[in-house]
Parts: C-alpha cells; sequence; structure tokens
C-alpha cells in the first residue's frame, strides 16, 4: 500500500507538490509561529534600526548589527515601512519550508530513485529533530539560516548530479544571505572534490571555485571593508559564553548537566545510523554508488568539522571558529542521517524483514521522535526482539512514549503550538506595545534582563525602546569578543552578583539573573536610571517599588522615573 502511495506521488507534479503543501501546513501547526522570538528577538530590533536609526537611542546592542554579514534583512526595509512586514515574513516562512521539502524529496531521488525512501524523507522533517547544536530544521520563524536551507539543499542535489560548477554558484549565491550555514555546505563540497577529484575533474572543481567566488563577492567585499578574521584564542571568552547562555553550542555536554545529554547524544546517534544505513543504500541496484559515496564524503566532512569543533573548544579557542559557532554543521549531519535512514525503513519495508508491529514502531518513532536517540533505540529493538506479543506491546506504547517526550518539551516551554504572525499578545508584549505608543523614541528602559526565550521576545522586539542591559544581547557578543567587557558592567547593575553565580545551566542562569534585578529597591533603580539615562523601569508583579506608576496591566508596572533627581 504504501508503495503505491510513492508511486502515485513520484508519477504526478500535482499529488507530490500536495504532499509538501500538506507537510507544510502540519509542519507549521505542530511547531508553531511566533514572531519576534528566538533569534528573531535579536534581528527585528536591527531591522527596524535599519528602517528608522531614530529608534534605539543609545542602545549598545543595536550597533551589533554591524557584525552580521548578510543581506537577508535588507530585502524587508522597505516592507516595514511599508507596514506588511509581519504577513510577509509569515508568507516567506510558508514558502521556504514548502520549498525545502520539494528539495528533501529531490536530494532523496537523485540518491535512491526509490519512490518509497522520498516519501518517508518527507514525513521524517515535519516534526523537529536535534543533532549537535540543538538546532531543528524548521524554527518558529523565518530566519536567514531558514531561508538558504532549501537553496543549499538544490546545490547538494546538483552536486550529487554531477552539475558542480552549477552547485558551487547557487552556494555562493546563498553565501550573501548566510555565510555560517554555506561554510558547512563548503566542506562538505571541498572533501568531496579533495576525495573524488579524479572523477570530478578539476576542471569542474576549478569552475565550481571561481563561480562560488564570484556570486559570493558582494559579502565577501563587505566583509574585507568590515572587521579583520581574528586567530586569537580566548579562552577567558569561551569560558565566559559557556557559563552564560551558550554551555550546548561549546561545551556541549556535561555529567551535571543532564539537559545537554540529549542534544550530544542526539548527534552521536545520527552518525551511527547514517553508517548503519550506508552499506544498504549502496548496495541497491537502483542506486548511483558515486552519489551515496559523495553523501559518505559529505557525512565525513560534518564529522571533520564537530572534531575541530571540539579541540578547538577544549584545547585552542581560536576566535574566528568559537565566532562561526561550527557545531551548527549538527544539522547537515541530521539531514543526511534520516535521508539514509528513510532509505534503510523503505528498504526493510520492501523487504519485509519485519512484522506490521515491527514496522510501524520503527516508522513511527522515526517521523514523530525528536531525537535520534529514540530512532537508534528503536531500531536495535525490532532487530533484537522477535515475539511477537512483545512487539505489539511496544507498538501500543510507542504513541506514549512520544507524547510523553513532546509533554517534557513543553514543560520546558521550548515548544508553544499556535500562529501568532504578530507575536503572540502577552502581558509581556503588551507593556511593550503601551511604552511604544506612549514614550518617546528615545526612551530608555530599565527591564527584566531575564526576559527572553524560545517562546518569548526580547524587549527591543516590540516596544522599539532602548533598554539598559539585557542577557539575550549575548547571543549577539557571541559573535564579537570584546562586547562582553562593556556588557558586563552595565548588566552588574541591573542583575547585581548573578554573573558570579552563572554555571553554564540555562535554567539556573534565568533564575539567578530573575532574583538579582528584583532585589533592587527603589532608590538602586533610581540610581540606575541616573547612571544610564534611563526614564522608566519595567518590574513583573508581585515586585512593586514606591514609584510613580505609568501603566500596569494584571503582570506588569511599568514605573515613571523622569522625576528621578540625579546628584
Amino acid at each position: 500500500m504504501l508503495n503505491l502511495l510513492a508511486s502515485h506521488l513520484e508519477t504526478s507534479f500535482f499529488k507530490r507538490h500536495l504532499l509538501f503543501l500538506a507537510a507544510t501546513v502540519v509542519t507549521v501547526l505542530f511547531v508553531g509561529y511566533n514572531f519576534g522570538t528566538f533569534d528573531e528577538a535579536m534581528h527585528i530590533p536591527f531591522l527596524k534600526a535599519a528602517a528608522d536609526p531614530t529608534l534605539y537611542n543609545g542602545d549598545p546592542m543595536i550597533g551589533l548589527h554591524r557584525i552580521y554579514y548578510s543581506y537577508f534583512w535588507s530585502f524587508f526595509v522597505p516592507v516595514l515601512r511599508a507596514g506588511w512586514l509581519e504577513p510577509t515574513l509569515f508568507v516567506v516562512h510558508l514558502a521556504t519550508i514548502y520549498l525545502t521539502f520539494w528539495a528533501v524529496w529531490d536530494v532523496s531521488e537523485t540518491l535512491f530513485h526509490n519512490a518509497l525512501t522520498s516519501l518517508l524523507a518527507v514525513l521524517g522533517f515535519i516534526v523537529p529533530h536535534f543533532s549537535f547544536s540543538g538546532f531543528p530544521v524548521f524554527e518558529f520563524a523565518p530566519l536567514s539560516r531558514t531561508f538558504v536551507l532549501p537553496f543549499l539543499l538544490i546545490a547538494v542535489n546538483q552536486f550529487f548530479k554531477g552539475r558542480v560548477p552549477l552547485a558551487f554558484l547557487i552556494a555562493g549565491l546563498m553565501y550573501n544571505i548566510h555565510v555560517v550555514s554555506v561554510n558547512f555546505v563548503m566542506a562538505m563540497f571541498g572533501l568531496a572534490c579533495l576525495l573524488e577529484w579524479n572523477r570530478i575533474g578539476w576542471k569542474k572543481i576549478l569552475l565550481g571555485g571561481a563561480l562560488f567566488l564570484l556570486s559570493a563577492l558582494p559579502v565577501l567585499l563587505w566583509k574585507a571593508s568590515g572587521d579583520p578574521v581574528d586567530f586569537t584564542p580566548r579562552p577567558e571568552w569561551v569560558d565566559f559564553l559557556n557559563k552564560t547562555i551558550f554551555f550546548h553550542l561549546f561545551d556541549m555536554i556535561s555529567p551535571t548537566y543532564p539537559e545537554t545529554w540529549v542534544i550530544a547524544f542526539g548527534g552521536v546517534s545520527a552518525v551511527i545510523l547514517f553508517f548503519i544505513a550506508l552499506p544498504h543504500s549502496k548496495a541497491r541496484p537502483e542506486s548511483d554508488s558515486y552519489t551515496v559515496v559523495t553523501a559518505r564524503n559529505f557525512m565525513y566532512a560534518g564529522i571533520i568539522v564537530v572534531l575541530v569543533d571540539l579541540f578547538t573548544v577544549y584545547f585552542l579557542p581560536v576566535t574566528i571558529i568559537i565566532q562561526s559557532q561550527i557545531i551548527r554543521v549538527g544539522l547537515w549531519i541530521l539531514i543526511l542521517s534520516y535521508l539514509f535512514t528513510a532509505d534503510y525503513i523503505a528498504k526493510l519495508y520492501e523487504e519485509r524483514a519485519f512484522s506490521r508491529s515491527g514496522f510501524f514502531i520503527l516508522s513511527s518513532i522515526f517521523i514523530l521522535s525528536p531525537t535520534p536517540i529514540l530512532v537508534l533505540a528503536a531500531l536495535a529493538f525490532v532487530k533484537l526482539v522477535h515475539n511477537r506479543n512483545i512487539l505489539r506491546g511496544a507498538a501500543s506504547a510507542a504513541p506514549l512514549v512520544i507524547t510523553i517526550t513532546y509533554a517534557i518539551v513543553w514543560l520546558m516551554g521550548f515548544w508553544r503550538i499556535g500562529i501568532h504572525i504578530y507575536g503572540e499578545y502577552t502581558p509581556w508584549v503588551d507593556v511593550q506595545v503601551w511604552a511604544r505608543e506612549n514614550t518617546a523614541k528615545e526612551a530608555r528602559f530599565i527591564t527584566p534582563p531575564e526576559k527572553w526565550g524560545v517562546q518569548e521576545s526580547d524587549w527591543r522586539v516590540h516596544s522599539e525602546r532602548a533598554s539598559v542591559g539585557t542577557l539575550s544581547e549575548i547571543l549577539v557578543a557571541a559573535f564579537l569578543p570584546g562586547y562582553e567587557v562593556e556588557w558586563i558592567t552595565r548588566f552588574e547593575q541591573i542583575a547585581p552578583g548573578s554573573l558570579a553565580q552563572m554555571n553554564g545551566k540555562y535554567f539556573d542562569n534565568i533564575q539567578f539573573v530573575e532574583e538579582a534585578y528584583y532585589s533592587l529597591d527603589s532608590p538602586a533603580l533610581e540610581k540606575i536610571a541616573c547612571r544610564y539615562n534611563a526614564q522608566y523601569a519595567v518590574l513583573e508583579k508581585p515586585n512593586t517599588r514606591s514609584l510613580p506608576i505609568a501603566y500596569e496591566n494584571e503582570e506588569y508596572t511599568l514605573y515613571d522615573l523622569r522625576q528621578t533627581t540625579c546628584p
């Protein structure tokens, strides 16, 4: 039955694209959409400042925009000025996901020439999965890295097809949108060219390199006129990033930090799954052995990048490598792993290697589990257990295991279902909107510094007003060593003593910062207001201060500090 469905999809352009459309809709409904949260919490203020330079007067964080070498957000400046930013971003998000599913199908067809594999590959990317670095294929809103993904998959597909110059050309164009993502693809292309130069041919390789440089020229020239590449080792800077909010990206794993285990072991499991599936894909009579070998070399490149990252973090923390956050190559390791695992599952299904219960366990965990760890465990289980009653029992329990997994993610606050094209209107957003509509553009605010998250906006997003300091600034400080020196001075004023307590654990750190901020009494807030020329302070209830109230809602109070007498 599955083979028949896959065959219909393969032979019908219309039905195939209905699948991509349905997968897009399900993905967005499942993952959710929330404007202005996670990494958009930084980029939206940058965009608004670019469209209106009078915003965020004197906010040091806005100056960090210069270190993002990307033209992606520049295209949205006229859209923002026209008042169409939020719906336009939502449409771009939908289109990007749709194109990604289309590209996944095409890459799978090129690699395996098997419709069932392509169908399973598309289904396998509908829900988020997490490998090294913790970045899923689809996120909560559009970013430059999500926008380039379908085009980089197209470039990878062209490389598999032997159109190496075209692959380099596409990668070069995308370099102008998101440098880091393209660097990973170039690492994969580079290793494949090195190991397969005799087959590919040096003429194609040289032409590809020239086309890449030509198409990437705009951002390369921009970078050449900006900050120089920094090869300085900075162990203290890496330690600072680790103890604040970047532990999972750099140190990655700790015996005392179990939340990181899923990410690190998920990456390892993805690699193992790939190499389990690889021999079976190579043995397929319809598969092209050259493309499978190239995919293997791509995986080798990903593994090498991970090893370089580990060596850099623990032994030689070179600035440019830390800035590049190269552990993000885990996304490509995940993509390659799931493509080949889909082919392996399709092959097992065609060979009737498992009972119906066994196939249900493996396929449902593959499609729905957020971590490759469970996929590897399911594969081991169905291979080792042959008792039909046990398999039926496990098949009945599989949905419960998946549900529990997502319940944990939900309780951690990393997942919230809902489509919020303009951002979820919470009391936190409400107080920002009031500030935007009722205060001068040059106003500066003392704000709860910990208020930012995967599903929560930074103060600057909706308020369009400057903040004295926030923990979220570390997101961009990780790309500019030295910024933290000035930031620490400000942060110690608004969250005194919290930095000394930080241990790298995200939830602990949030608590430390929150407790430190609310230890500030009225005179302390007034002192900060004088030092940083702030006119307002925002506090979350039930914390109250003996200061004039400008606005309040059910969760927040905004205090007016404009009458503060400064020495």
